[in-house]
């Protein structure tokens, strides 16, 4: 049966009391099967039939919902991530509007000693470059591209390399997006750690490939 855009309005609705619970260890679950509701509506079609409802109580919740991902509990932490691996190819294109919001937040994940919070943010973010295929996303790379944290200079720069192999050359080509990818490769290319420096070499590859003018000046 699908979804009609009061049936969503009202699940978002009635989730968002233990949403926006604090976390407590009384209180966890709560948050964690709040969480949850969140992406079986997701998977039901909840987007498509109400997305302007969707997008807005995404909105109104994201501290609680940042909150849950950055919770010590690794249970708990693990749920917004599968939330958001499930909802960016829902939205494709349409989720760049939740950049700002989420992107950040998930990239700070990529600090964690935690290899299974880890190995799930970047399996999310990745998830999110290939169903955007949003430039805008090489602004938050090239934000974090000189970190203290070597998985999160790594994964910021394979980031970059995804995008530029799964976003529209056009938008790449753009002198704002152009100029972000250049500062890219100069920092990764002199970074003091192998694995960086290695991607550094496949960046400059295919920007090569993508903006032969440039690469000629």
């Amino acid at each position: 049966m699908s979804l009609s855009a009061a049936d969503v309005k009202y699940e978002l609705e009635s989730l968002r009391p233990n949403l926006f619970l604090d976390e407590t260890e009384d209180t966890w679950e709560k948050i964690g099967k709040s969480v949850t509701s969140l992406i079986k509506l997701c998977e039901n079609g909840g987007y498509d039939a109400n997305p302007t409802e969707f997008v807005a109580a995404l909105r109104a919740a994201h501290r609680p919902i940042i909150s849950a991902m950055n919770s010590e509990r690794t249970r708990l932490s693990l749920i917004p991530l599968e939330f958001f691996s499930t909802l960016a190819p829902v939205m494709g294109g349409e989720f760049e509007q939740l950049l700002p919001l989420f992107m950040q937040p998930l990239l700070n994940l990529c600090t964690r000693t935690n290899k299974v919070v880890l190995n799930r943010s970047r399996a999310c973010i990745f998830s999110i470059i290939e169903s955007s295929q949003s430039a805008s996303l090489l602004t938050y790379f090239l934000q974090n591209i000189k970190d203290k944290s070597n998985t999160l200079k790594t994964v910021a720069s394979e980031g970059t390399l995804a995008c530029l192999n799964s976003c529209n050359p056009p938008d790449l080509e753009r002198e704002s997006r152009a100029i972000e990818i250049e500062a890219i490769i100069r920092a990764t290319a002199r970074d003091a750690h192998a694995d960086v420096r290695k991607v550094s070499r496949k960046l400059f590859e295919s920007y090569k490939i993508l903006l032969p003018s440039r690469v000629a000046k």
